[in-house]
């Protein structure tokens, strides 16, 4: 990412002069009227001794480009074992797909979900969320890469590839606080910066599809790359969970009763002949995009079985394939290879086709 931004603070513009010399720019130059971070929605705990434990902050990094080019906001949401850096850099360095997203005229707002990279983790998350082992691992991401040998870094994505190690080092080594307070969180951001277009990936989605119900006017749409949730019919906890389904969760009318679980219809999971309204999707565009190697299985199928789960469920649903767009043999993280720029491209158009579409 190679930087300009006026300012008169000396410190900073010798840091981004640093930045430069360490910068891919492969976006472009970025000229930016902002550049920042700060902590937000954390809650305080009194203690005893007259002192306050903070909890559950979520980092907050933004880059706004000089000349504003699009009316909303990108806010973008990274996956498990990930953080905000996921879109900030590629392992081998070059720019991210929020540069790209800059270039072109976007602010930008990248999070790092509570528990998560800069957004520190808290004792009590251990029993709310996920544990961890306390060291990153380079066999879950090996295993989701997927792609290629030709379009990832250094070959096949293998546990011992340099770029597949990159990765990893980003990867989240504490308990994570649970997608409810990162949905707070998140919707405390939209508080902020107003209507957004959010773009989830993977087990982001599970965060991103908690924030309608928590505040659907500033939802503009819903962009969601191989996202966790991304069929709310579906048994919860993966393949051949028996968890409720998302939509049990979620505010609906009618309401659905306390024992609802899924029914095949087509090969798919689906509510049956009665089927309930998501109430807080009604508004906004959802979405929903998965690569040929990624999550999806290398078919489109369960790709179209998402879609028409939200669609039976009242949601302006559509579905993307990478590969009817030209896009083959990537995986579940295209942020990542080697031709990530124009899988940029390609968020950076579905964006504009909600831009388009919407009048908030």
């Amino acid at each position: 990412m190679k930087t300009i931004i006026r300012t008169s603070i000396l410190s900073l513009g010798a840091f981004l002069c640093s930045a430069q010399v360490l910068a891919g720019g492969e976006a472009g130059t970025l000229e930016l009227r902002d550049f920042g971070s700060k902590f937000i929605a954390y809650s305080t705990e009194a203690q005893e001794d007259g002192t306050l434990n903070v909890l559950n902050p979520m980092f907050v990094q933004y880059m706004l480009p000089a000349e504003r080019e699009h009316e909303y906001p990108i806010v973008m949401i990274h996956g498990g074992g990930g953080q905000g850096t996921d879109w900030l850099e590629t392992p081998d360095g070059r720019d991210g797909w929020a540069d790209y997203f800059v270039a072109d005229g976007w602010d930008v707002y990248v999070i790092d979900r509570p528990g998560h990279g800069r957004s520190q983790s808290n004792p009590s998350c251990s029993s709310n969320g996920m544990s961890a082992s306390g060291y990153a691992n380079t066999g879950i991401i090996s295993f989701l890469s997927t792609a290629d040998a030709d379009v990832w870094p250094g070959g096949d994505p293998t546990p011992t590839n340099d770029a597949v190690v990159g990765w990893a080092a980003s990867s989240a080594t504490a308990a994570y606080c649970g997608n409810e307070i990162a949905a707070e969180a998140i919707s405390a951001l939209l508080d902020e910066i107003g209507p957004a277009i959010l773009i989830a990936h993977s087990a982001g989605g599970g965060s991103t599809f908690l924030v309608p119900d928590k505040n659907a006017d500033n939802v503009v749409g819903i962009i969601a790359f191989e996202a966790a949730g991304a069929n709310p019919i579906a048994s919860g906890g993966g393949p051949g969970g028996n968890a409720p389904p998302a939509i049990s969760n979620w505010e609906t009318s009618p309401a659905l009763p306390a024992n609802f679980s899924p029914v095949e219809q087509m090969g798919c999971p689906m509510q049956g002949s009665n089927p309930s309204q998501l109430v807080n999707f009604e508004d906004f565009p959802l979405t929903l995009v998965v690569s040929e190697r990624g999550l999806g299985g290398g078919s489109s199928q369960p790709l179209n079985c998402q879609v028409a789960a939200w669609q039976q469920a009242g949601v302006d649903a559509t579905g993307v394939y990478m590969p009817d767009r030209g896009l083959e043999g990537g995986g579940h993280f295209a942020m990542a290879q080697l031709d990530s720029a124009e899988y940029a491209d390609l968020f950076i158009e579905l964006a504009e086709d909600i831009e388009d579409s919407s009048d908030k």
